[in-house]
């Protein structure tokens, strides 16, 4: 066949670009139930942007009339050129162009009652990109964008408190950290450079992030809702956190008379129980398929202990102020931290693989029962990671009974930092959920 002459290439690419823009178009969505949902998402948006106005007295272009017609002018114009949105490309320029201009007039002509703020012309921008994304992305997409915006908007005054809240020495720690998992991580070998060490560099440094993130989110938690200390929020943290650490701290609590001994003993029970949710994240992060042998067990021991936790709590007998300790423990991003827990990681991944090879599943059993006295989560890890050598079940008994190990632990930490009579309650139901969650595994695999 002999070459295309010019005026057929371009007529052949002509219909190419028009069979695109149909396709474009069908592949837009234009159906009444998207226009019904750019709608309401957009009028939803502009009421909560007015009513943060109205509270913060600023005032801006944009509002619960404009925003739905923006976000229809933005879906038209994402409808006129479909397939490289050009015309949505300009509108968005000339709008752009157009806030920055009123923006800058507002701040050298500033209201007395009224200051300039960038609220109404970020809002204005996001709400004219919802049109295309109504239109060309599944419903989740554009609901979760506006959720997310307005949860931001009503949280404006708890946001400060955090941001006036965290030093600036603990964000720089958070952004070493993130440098070190968004860049380095990726980067880590993923075979094993030691024989007898069978986790790789890459799995060691996963687990320290699944478990510092974990931590962090509770650290940041325990920040953020500081002014509203209790024995309540001192128990769901330190269960996320560190439930050793807050068991000490609630134990020393009631040691000092700073709570009724009903409450303590309510919360001790509720943040070990919420202990075994922390395992199941854990594993879910790390190993789905594994977690899934260890769903019954943990769900039944969780509600078990919640259940506990609320027959102990009092009901309108002792008022005694509560004063927990003032904080669980230290940044878990930091540095020191994280090496730590990845130096245990590899101590117990070396000692896992030793006693498996010298004492069989017996050994690896004591061990876990050993570990109980730390954290066992250095453990559960490095048993996770091994699973392609240790059958499944010998890896749920292990993992029940360190942490049922560590239960008993904590019982007589109990004791040692309050005393038995007061704590007779959560030593009996710390000992009760060692034994359950033995019993459980062990009905599960005879």
């Amino acid at each position: 066949m002999g070459a295309k002459v010019p005026g057929e290439k371009c007529y052949e690419d002509l219909k190419e670009i028009h069979i695109m823009g149909l396709m474009a178009i069908d592949a837009v969505g234009f159906t009444l139930p998207n226009l019904l949902l750019l709608v309401g998402l957009s009028f939803f948006l502009g009421l909560a942007v007015e009513e943060v106005a109205l509270q913060e007295h600023v005032q801006g272009p944009g509002g619960v009339r404009t925003f739905p017609i923006l976000a229809l002018t933005g879906a038209g114009f994402s409808i006129l050129e479909p397939v490289y949105l050009s015309v949505f490309s300009v509108g968005l320029l000339v709008l752009g162009a157009w806030l920055f201009i009123y923006y800058r007039f507002a701040v050298k002509h500033p209201a007395p009652t009224e200051p300039p703020s960038l609220l109404f012309s970020v809002s204005s921008l996001l709400v004219y990109l919802l049109g295309p994304v109504v239109l060309r992305q599944p419903h989740w997409v554009p609901i979760s964008l506006t959720v997310a915006t307005v949860l931001f908007l009503g949280a404006r005054e708890r946001l400060h408190h955090l941001a006036q809240t965290i030093p600036i020495s603990e964000l720089l720690t958070a952004g070493k950290f993130l440098i070190l998992t968004g860049i380095i991580f990726p980067l880590l070998p993923k075979n094993p450079l030691v024989p007898f060490i069978p986790v790789t560099p890459y799995q060691v440094w996963e687990a320290v992030v699944i478990v510092s993130s974990l931590s962090y989110g509770s650290y940041l938690a325990q920040k953020f809702l500081s002014a509203r200390r209790s024995f309540f929020l001192e128990a769901v943290l330190g269960g996320f956190y560190s439930s050793t650490v807050a068991t000490v701290l609630l134990a020393r609590s009631g040691n000092s008379k700073k709570g009724s001994s009903r409450e303590i003993n309510s919360a001790i029970v509720l943040t070990n129980s919420l202990m075994y949710l922390r395992i199941g994240l854990v594993l879910i992060f790390l190993n789905p398929s594994f977690a899934s042998h260890f769903a019954k067990a943990l769900l039944i021991l969780l509600f078990s202990g919640l259940l506990v936790a609320v027959f102990l709590y009092p009901r309108g007998g002792e008022k005694v102020e509560a004063t927990p300790e003032q904080k669980l423990s230290s940044n878990p991003l930091e540095l020191s931290s994280a090496l730590f827990f990845a130096f245990s990681y590899l101590v117990i991944s070396f000692l896992i693989h030793w006693v498996n090879v010298s004492f069989g599943t017996s050994g690896l059993y004591v061990l876990a029962g050993l570990v109980g006295v730390t954290d066992i989560v250095p453990f559960i890890l490095s048993v996770a990671h091994v699973g392609t050598v240790l059958p499944p079940q010998v890896i749920v008994l292990s993992v029940m009974v360190a942490a049922s190990s560590n239960n008993v632990i904590k019982a007589i930490y109990l004791v040692a930092f309050w005393n038995l009579k007061e704590g007779l309650s959560s030593v009996l139901a710390l000992l009760g959920l060692s034994f359950g969650g033995l019993l459980l595994v062990y009905f599960s695999l005879v």
